[in-house]
């Protein structure tokens, strides 16, 4: 699937690909990790690049570029 984030179509920066997975990862913090509350933590978007794996993180999830 193409994205979009901030009004740019994103591309693969090491091969220029332009086709994505997306999943979503906890980003953990000590302290929250260290009283057992991973749970509070943020998450991040991350677009995982079909060709050469790569993977690019979002803090704000893309939009799906439907053009």
């Amino acid at each position: 699937m193409k994205y979009i984030a901030g009004g740019a179509s994103i591309v693969c920066p090491c091969c220029q690909n332009d086709t994505f997975d997306k999943d979503y990862r906890q980003l953990n913090t000590t302290g929250l990790s260290f009283f057992g509350l991973d749970w509070a933590n943020k998450n991040a978007t991350i677009l995982v690049c079909k060709r050469c794996t790569h993977i690019s993180w979002f803090m704000k999830e893309p939009n799906v570029d439907k053009s």
